[in-house]
């Protein structure tokens, strides 16, 4: 509640208790109390245009000390309020001096109001309740008793007690309610003659008791434009809230100058008086110190020399050091943040949040913003080994949108997710979420944020590692909007190459829609998977894939698009070929490779994979390949991404001068069946020609047949299989129709073998 408010809520209760006074005097005069009723409701119109009601008698009881008395008292609310009252009082009564009344001088020994009721209402484009007009405007000032008086009665109280009280704040925009229970205020005036009032007030704040005491200036001091001291101070369980300095007119902003300090064991308590919820996980979260400057000139009213400093480093502590202008209006926020926790995954799980990073975190950074508009400039995150700088906007009109840029020197997941470092060589199937065997997960995709939210964002950085692997030189753009996440460009370096391309998320419609297309360009994939018995072989890759699911299984089940893998010259370890023992590559590399036992090594020239995805099948019509100084090897088959079933064949056929004969194993059809989860390879020694049964019918390839036919006859007279499987044409061979020269998959993969 404003300070404007506040002190109109003291003005109506203040302008009520002058005119009952008043009317006392006018009682002692007259006593004719139904006609002081009317006179008093009639001021109270005139000066307001609200009807003061009186239900109960007005009471006069004489004596060494006169005492007037009320009760059912009520001020009423303009027409559009929500309920007619805007305040009663259950009941009323003053004693008054008699003495000072020769002086001309209005004195209240004591006031005592019981059971006052206040509504206020606000709204946003609005005075609310607040609004009070007078009926008939005076041309000049009128005394309180005007007939045959030449000199206007001075107004004193020396004492004023309410209990049993309650004041409402209803705002017409958002229809929220606050309410403040008063159980006892006391006002006093002191007797040293410095014109002070001893303050003591008990009341419940959004169910937190408060107790409140001081002094605060009275009648001596105020008026004249003179400043008048304040020095209060309110505690609420182990919270103490304090102000002092002094205020010449708070009604209009003007001279105001307060220190302000909080200090506290639980920041918590702070908060909820505050009217933040805050999780019941959070019982503990340490001390709250705070202290300010508030000054008001002009009807301008601004909080400065702001220092906060809560909780405690070993969960999170918080600094900020700044100004906050204008409260009266517009009101801006600038500061300098910092935040620090020795244990942020302990200080996640107490607010409900799943975060498993490791090692201490900090945030610091210099925050400006007003309303719906902030920026972090300055912005420096480290948790653990990893760091994140750079600025951040946040505008909150209508929908939240987020742009800056960002960059990382070494950004570590391990640090940030917490995850785990596996043995090499140890094979990690993701399962899915029944534990069902299966290779690719089906857990929903984490894409509510992309609802949430638009953002446009940039971020670089120098090294990214998660699992002791590796990319570096990672520059990404990041565009969200209704729905759309489009990350483009992106690119990083890899294992000695660079990957660069783009990527999709569309959550708008029923289910997510994800596309992708990369190039990768001279990858080295022992540096991807030391387990490779492989040097050299820099590869080349390219994808363009699309996929409708809400899972990464669903994905891969509905994917349309096609793969294309290159490896250029490389050497194959032998001693690391093992034809009963290993994972799946190793026996098929022992199965295809008849000399892996004679010799340390074998020359690769080249090797290639080119799949057709259509409706989660991909397909390789004789789209594997690989040459070796002995052996070309032709493959064709299926991978069902719906089933996760593996039907693949592979044809090894012996190269011209190298004294094998095609009636030896190497006739042999080699067969890679099972699952992605549990492979299996099968050995055909007699040469059986088989049927690629899931592609036979031509559904992804439109007319793959008889599956030895094609490897045996058709791969025989290829001159370079790897050519053969990417489906580019033979050296020699000319093609029909010359196409327009550009960069893509096809020009990145021949040029892999710089033909």
């Amino acid at each position: 509640m404003r300070m404007r408010t506040l002190v109109k809520i003291g003005g109506v209760l203040a302008a009520l208790t002058i005119v009952l006074a008043v009317g006392a005097v006018i009682a002692l005069r007259s006593l004719n109390l139904e006609q002081v009723k009317a006179l008093l409701t009639d001021q109270v119109h005139r000066a307001t245009g609200r009807t003061l009601g009186i239900a109960g008698p007005l009471e006069l009881r004489l004596g060494l000390v006169p005492r007037l008395a009320a009760t059912g008292i009520t001020l009423s609310n303009p027409a559009e309020s929500t309920r007619p009252e805007m305040v009663k009082i259950g009941g009323f009564e003053m004693e008054i001096a008699l003495l000072p009344l020769l002086d001309r001088e209005i004195r209240i020994d004591r006031l005592v109001v019981t059971a006052p009721d206040i509504l206020i209402e606000t709204e946003a484009n609005g005075p609310g309740n607040l609004d009070f007009k007078a009926t008939m405007p005076r041309t000049e000032p009128e005394p309180p008793i005007a007939q045959g008086q030449g000199t206007a009665y001075r107004f004193t109280i020396h004492e004023v007690r309410i209990t049993d009280g309650q004041v409402t704040w209803f705002d017409r925009t958002s229809k929220k309610t606050e309410n403040v229970r008063i159980g006892e205020l006391t006002l006093k005036a002191e007797g040293t003659g410095a014109g002070l009032v001893q303050m003591q007030l008990r009341a419940t704040v959004r169910e937190r008791q408060i107790d409140l005491s001081g002094t605060v200036g009275g009648s001596d001091a105020m008026g004249g434009g003179r400043p008048w001291p304040v020095n209060l101070q309110v505690r609420s369980g182990g919270l103490v809230l304090s102000a002092e300095g002094s205020v010449t007119d708070p009604a209009a902003l003007n001279g105001i100058d307060l220190k302000l300090r909080a200090e506290g064991g639980e920041l918590r308590e702070a908060v909820r008086l505050a009217g933040v919820a805050l999780p019941e996980q959070l019982l503990v979260f340490g001390p709250l110190k705070a202290t300010g400057r508030l000054r008001g000139e002009s009807g301008r009213i601004d909080l400065g020399e702001v220092a906060v400093e809560a909780g405690e480093r070993d969960l999170l502590l918080f600094n900020a050091k700044g100004s906050v202008s204008d409260l009266s209006g517009t009101a801006t926020v600038e500061a300098d943040l910092t935040m620090a926790s020795e244990h942020p995954a302990a200080m996640a799980r107490l607010v409900g949040i799943d975060f498993a990073g490791k090692g201490a975190a900090t945030l610091a950074g210099h925050l400006r913003g007003s309303g719906g508009a902030w920026t972090m400039t300055g912005l420096r995150v480290s948790v653990g080994g990893s760091d994140l700088n750079g600025e951040l906007t946040a505008n909150f009109h209508k929908r939240l949108h987020v742009s800056g840029s960002l960059n990382s020197a070494v950004l570590n997941l391990d640090d940030v997710a917490g995850g785990s470092v596996a043995p090499e060589g140890t094979p990690q199937p993701v399962q899915g979420k029944a534990g069902d065997g299966r290779f690719f997960p089906d857990h929903p995709l984490p894409v509510t944020f992309v609802h949430s939210m638009d953002a446009d964002l940039s971020w670089k950085a120098g090294r990214v590692i998660q699992d002791q692997r590796e990319v570096s030189n990672v520059a990404v753009d990041v565009h969200m909007k209704a729905g759309h996440l489009l990350l483009k460009p992106f690119r990083f370096d890899l294992a000695g190459g660079t990957v660069e391309g783009e990527a999709s998320l569309d959550v708008a419609g029923k289910q997510p829609i994800v596309t992708l297309r990369l190039e990768g360009r001279q990858i080295e994939p022992s540096r991807l998977d030391s387990k490779l018995p492989l040097s050299g072989g820099r590869s080349n890759v390219s994808a363009d894939l699309r996929g409708t699911g809400d899972s990464v299984r669903a994905l891969l089940a509905s994917a349309n698009g096609e793969v294309r893998i290159s490896a250029g010259e490389g050497r194959l370890q032998n001693k690391a070929i093992d034809v009963a023992g290993g994972d799946l590559v190793l026996q098929l590399l022992g199965a295809l490779n008849p000399l892996a036992k004679s010799e340390d090594t074998t020359l690769m020239s080249c090797a290639a994979i080119r799949l057709t995805l259509r409706d989660g099948i991909a397909t390789a019509d004789k789209g594997i390949a690989m040459r070796t100084s002995k052996v070309d090897v032709i493959g064709s088959g299926t991978i069902d991404l719906r089933s996760e079933r593996l039907d693949l064949y592979f044809k090894p056929r012996a190269r011209s001068g190298v004294g094998l004969s095609l009636s030896s194993s190497l006739a042999s059809l080699v067969k890679v069946g099972g699952t992605l989860s549990k492979p299996s390879i099968g050995i055909d020694t007699a040469g059986t020609l088989r049927t690629a049964a899931s592609v036979g019918a031509g559904v992804a390839t439109g007319g793959l047949s008889v599956l030895g036919e094609m490897l045996v006859d058709k791969s025989t007279a290829d001159e370079d299989p790897c050519r053969t499987a990417l489906g580019l044409p033979q050296k020699g061979q000319s093609q029909q129709r010359k196409e327009p020269q550009k960069k893509g998959p096809g020009s990145l993969l021949q040029g892999i073998f710089g033909r």
